[in-house]
């Protein structure tokens, strides 16, 4: 049973990857090591953040 538990926390992982689900994550341990100390942002302020910075730099979408 610990296996179908197991893949499915890798399918997961995976689906969260294709998705971008992962961003915030990436973004805390990112912060983690290259601003030690200091405040991240909570998520709602990367998402708000990320999706503005998108809309500035639209040259990797295809709408």
């Amino acid at each position: 049973m610990a296996t179908l538990f197991e893949r499915l926390g890798q399918a997961k992982k995976f689906v969260d990857g294709v998705l971008g689900a992962d961003k915030y994550q990436h973004y805390l341990e990112h912060h983690e090591r290259n601003h030690p100390g200091a405040k991240p942002m909570t998520e709602r302020e990367f998402w708000k953040d990320y999706t503005d910075w998108q809309e500035k730099n639209p040259e990797g979408r295809c709408c």
